[in-house]
């Protein structure tokens, strides 16, 4: 790969920031994020300026999350694994979610 001459984009936003520092730009409307990202940019873009969600995608924030509709099988592997907790109660979690796969798999080949 081959390497820009005279510094790239750094220089070039390096220049850009001091001219607008010169010219009051951040004096006059104080904007932090403007500020912020401008400094980030300036100095090489190593560290990552996080946004908030509110200004970079004001849509998404206003909308609550729906929840997620549970499926018939997560369902009946529930009761399963219920039932057989209730009946091993010892028994460790792990072998139980295998049978109760087992048992739902068997429980719903009917339903069909």
């Amino acid at each position: 790969m081959a390497r820009r001459a005279g510094g790239g984009w750094h220089k070039t936003a390096e220049i850009l920031y001091r001219i607008l520092e010169e010219e009051g730009v951040f004096d006059d409307n104080h904007n932090p994020t403007l500020e912020r990202e401008l400094r980030r940019v300036a100095g090489g873009g190593r560290s990552r300026v996080r946004l908030p969600l509110n200004e970079w995608a004001p849509d998404r924030r206003a909308r609550p999350k729906r929840p997620r509709r549970v499926s018939a099988y997560q369902k009946e592997f529930g009761r399963q694994l219920k039932k057989l907790k209730k009946k091993h109660p010892r028994t460790p979690v792990q072998r139980l979610m295998k049978r109760a796969h087992t048992a739902t798999k068997k429980a719903r080949r009917g339903k069909r």
